[in-house]
C-alpha cells in the first residue's frame, strides 16, 4: 500500500513485496518495468536469469503450489543514489497438501529514473531451502504424476 511518506522508490518495493501475498502473477507483474529482469541468488542453485515475460510465467507456477504466501519485511534499506532498494524478508505461506513453509531472502530492486516500477531483482534466497522446496515439490509432483517447478 503506498504510502505518502515514503519515497516513490520505497512506494515501488512496497507493492512488489504484497503482491506476494496475492498470489497472482498479474499482480506480480504490475510493479515491474517491460525490460525487467530477475535473478535468484546464489548461483549454485542454477536458477535462470528471467525477463518479465518468463518471471510471469515462473510467479504463476511458484503461485500454484502454494495456498497462501506472504513476504514479510525484517528490514528495507534505500539507496537513492543508487536508485535502489534492499529488503531482508522472511517467506511465510502454506503449501497445498504439503504444510507450513518459511524461507528467507534478501531482495536488491533496482528501479526506473522516477522510482516508480522495478528494472532488475536479483533475490538472494536461503539456498539449504530452496533446495528442501524442490525436494518437497519434486516428491509432491511425482505422486501426482505432474511437472516439477523450479523453487
Amino acid at each position: 500500500m503506498a504510502d505518502a511518506g515514503r519515497s516513490t522508490r520505497l512506494n515501488t518495493a512496497y507493492a512488489v513485496i504484497d503482491s506476494y501475498s496475492s498470489l497472482s502473477s498479474e499482480a506480480m507483474l504490475a510493479p515491474l518495468a517491460p525490460e525487467f529482469t530477475h535473478q535468484v541468488l546464489p548461483e549454485s542453485l542454477g536458477m535462470p536469469a528471467r525477463d518479465r515475460d518468463a518471471f510471469g510465467a515462473h510467479s504463476t507456477r511458484i503461485f500454484s503450489v502454494f495456498s497462501r504466501f506472504a513476504m514479510v519485511p525484517q528490514a528495507v534499506f534505500e539507496d537513492a543514489a543508487g536508485n535502489a532498494v534492499v529488503v531482508h524478508a522472511k517467506m511465510v505461506g502454506e503449501l497445498v497438501g504439503l504444510g507450513a513453509w518459511e524461507n528467507e531472502c534478501v531482495l536488491m530492486m533496482r528501479m526506473t529514473d522516477d522510482g516508480s516500477k522495478v528494472v532488475e531483482s536479483r533475490e538472494f534466497v536461503d539456498s539449504a531451502k530452496a533446495n528442501l522446496l524442490r525436494e518437497k515439490l519434486t516428491a509432491k509432483m511425482n505422486e501426482d504424476g505432474a511437472k516439477v517447478v523450479d523453487a
